[in-house]
């Protein structure tokens, strides 16, 4: 990943926001040199991002793993350790 490829703190709010990249533009830094993008919570955008990504469902075996790991991801875990005897306190 590039660096400039990655949202800036502007972008925080943005529904485009992907986290480690802009769903629509592919340098979103350049796109706030002049004061405001012009993606920034675009209805039209979003509506179009939104559209192309129902083409292309997720793949069932990969949302089943994810599940799994979130479930995981909330059990305790405790680790057993052994406790060891000092030999001089005896």
């Amino acid at each position: 990943m590039m660096k400039w490829q990655k949202p800036v703190r502007k972008c925080h709010d943005c529904k485009l926001n992907l986290g480690d990249r802009c769903a629509v533009f592919e340098s979103p830094r350049d796109k706030w040199h002049h004061g405001r993008c012009s993606g920034y919570n675009n209805p039209e955008l979003i509506k179009k991002y939104e559209e192309e990504k129902a083409k292309h469902p997720p793949k069932e075996p990969k949302e089943k793993r994810k599940k799994v790991a979130k479930e995981k991801n909330t059990t305790e875990h405790h680790q057993r350790k052994a406790t060891t005897v000092n030999p001089t306190s005896h």
